[in-house]
């Protein structure tokens, strides 16, 4: 019998992440599970937050501990999150997995990361129902609970515009 652990060595060889990863500053986050990248972002735009002096809070479950099942993750001056985090891909875009607008929030932010750049879009759940924040693909076919929304570098804005942005937004939809 052929040695398994030498054939799958062999063909690990022929792949490879896209050169633009190698010795960027953000590279570490290709080396972790689509989870965990989900995670970074959120604690990114949670400390994020914290140096901007926003008001934020989280959803509590059990004991009070935060939970991992809300319909939503941040809550920043008052008006509920969703967050989602993607990586650059081969294409320059961003791939941003899981958006349900059936759930409870009241706004969709999206953090891409790339090889040395971080971009976000930010859209109240009424431009994400109506297609007005982009074209939603469905993650599971003849399902309509998940979707996929990507979006190319220039439809997202540079980081420095965080602060901004996220005010007029949470200025509309204050209650």
């Amino acid at each position: 019998m052929p040695d398994a652990y030498d054939i799958l060595l062999d063909v690990l060889e022929g792949y490879t992440d896209d050169d633009k990863w190698v010795g960027a500053p953000f590279e570490n986050i290709k080396r972790i599970s689509n989870t965990l990248v989900g995670s970074v972002g959120q604690d990114f735009v949670e400390n994020l937050c914290i140096e901007m002096g926003f008001a934020i809070e989280f959803p509590t479950g059990a004991r009070g501990k935060r939970s991992p099942t809300s319909p939503w993750d941040i809550r920043i001056e008052g008006v509920s999150f969703e967050v989602k985090t993607a990586t650059e891909d081969v294409h320059r875009n961003f791939q941003f997995n899981h958006v349900r607008y059936h759930r409870e929030y009241q706004a969709l932010l999206c953090v891409g990361v790339g090889p040395d750049t971080i971009l976000f879009g930010a859209w109240s759940k009424a431009e994400v129902a109506t297609g007005a924040a982009g074209h939603l693909v469905t993650m599971d076919k003849g399902s309509s609970a998940t979707f996929k929304l990507t979006k190319r570098i220039v439809q997202l804005h540079p980081i420095a515009e965080f602060e901004q942005r996220i005010l007029d937004l949470v200025a509309e939809l204050a209650p």
